[in-house]
C-alpha cells in the first residue's frame, strides 16, 4: 500500500509540474536536440548571415517558436543560448518542428569563435569560418545542436536562381521551355562549384540545380542559376511578367543577388 501512496505523489507532482506554464515546453536536458542552419541573405545589395535553428522532433504544434538569446561584439566569441520551446496553449496541432532566425549580421573573412548552450545543462564550442566563398561552421561532437550542413557556399554577386514549374500541364511544359530559352538569351551561363548554397544544391559545377522535392518536383519543374547583370534586370523583370499574365498556372519561382524576389 505504501508504494501505491508513493507512486500517487509523484504522479500528481509530475501533472503540477506539466500545468506550470501551459504556453511554453522547456527544453530537457539533452534529449531535445536542435538543427542549426546556415543562411546568407541579400538586402538592397548587402549580405548578412543568418542561423536558422530548429528541433529535429516535430513539437506537435503549428507555428511553434525558440526563445534564445544571442550575443556578439567584434572580436569576441557568438554566443547563442537556446532557452526554450515555445508554443500556444491553443496551437493549431501540426506535425512541425519548433524554429526560430538568429540574425547574426555581416562579418569579415575570418575566423570566428562560438558557443551555443541549452538552459546551462549542454554547452558546445566551435568556429564559424568566413571566407568569400563560403561559410563552414564546426561544433564539438556531442549532443545538442547540429549543423544541418557544415559548409554554405556563397553564391557569387549578380546571381539570378530559380524554378519554372508547368504542372504537369503539356501547353505549360511548353512555355517553360520557352521561358527559358529567353530567359538564356539575356542572362549568362556560370559555373559553380557543387554542394549547399542554402537556396538549392548545385551538382555538375552548376550545370544543375536541385530543390527539395517538397519545394519543386523534378519531374514538372525546369530550374536554372545564371548571371546577371544590373542592366538586364528590367528585360527579366518583363519576361517574367509576360508569362505570369499569358500562362495562368505556370509557376515561377525566382531569387537573385539583389535582394530581390519574383
Amino acid at each position: 500500500m505504501a508504494k501505491i501512496y508513493v507512486g500517487f505523489i509523484i504522479g500528481v507532482l509530475l501533472m503540477a509540474g506539466c500545468s506550470l506554464d501551459s504556453d511554453t515546453v522547456i527544453v530537457p536536458d539533452v534529449e531535445d536536440e536542435f538543427y542549426l542552419e546556415l543562411s546568407e541573405v541579400f538586402e538592397n545589395g548587402n549580405r548578412s548571415l543568418n542561423w536558422k535553428l530548429r528541433t529535429i522532433e516535430s513539437v506537435g504544434c503549428e507555428d511553434a517558436g525558440i526563445d534564445y538569446s544571442f550575443q556578439w561584439q567584434e572580436g569576441q566569441m557568438l554566443a547563442l543560448s537556446i532557452n526554450q520551446v515555445l508554443t500556444s496553449s491553443d496551437c493549431d496541432p501540426a506535425d512541425e518542428p519548433a524554429r526560430a532566425l538568429v540574425e547574426i549580421g555581416t562579418l569579415s573573412n575570418g575566423f570566428y569563435p562560438v558557443s551555443i548552450g541549452l538552459r546551462e545543462t549542454v554547452e558546445r564550442e566551435g568556429t564559424l569560418r568566413v571566407s568569400d566563398s563560403f561559410f563552414q561552421i564546426e561544433l564539438e561532437s556531442g549532443g545538442g545542436v547540429l549543423p544541418l550542413h557544415d559548409r554554405l557556399f556563397r553564391l557569387p554577386e549578380h546571381t539570378i536562381w530559380g524554378y519554372i514549374d508547368h504542372q504537369g500541364v503539356d501547353s505549360l511544359s511548353n512555355a517553360a521551355v520557352a521561358f527559358y530559352t529567353e530567359l538564356e538569351q539575356i542572362t549568362e551561363a556560370q559555373g559553380l562549384t557543387d554542394g549547399h548554397y542554402g537556396f538549392f544544391e548545385s551538382e555538375n559545377n552548376g550545370q544543375e540545380i536541385l530543390f527539395p522535392e517538397t519545394v519543386a518536383p523534378a519531374s514538372t519543374t525546369l530550374t536554372f542559376q545564371r548571371a546577371l547583370t544590373a542592366d538586364r534586370k528590367s528585360a527579366v523583370t518583363e519576361l517574367i511578367n509576360t508569362y505570369r499574365e499569358t500562362y495562368e498556372g505556370l509557376d515561377l519561382v525566382i531569387g537573385n543577388t539583389y535582394g530581390e524576389d519574383w
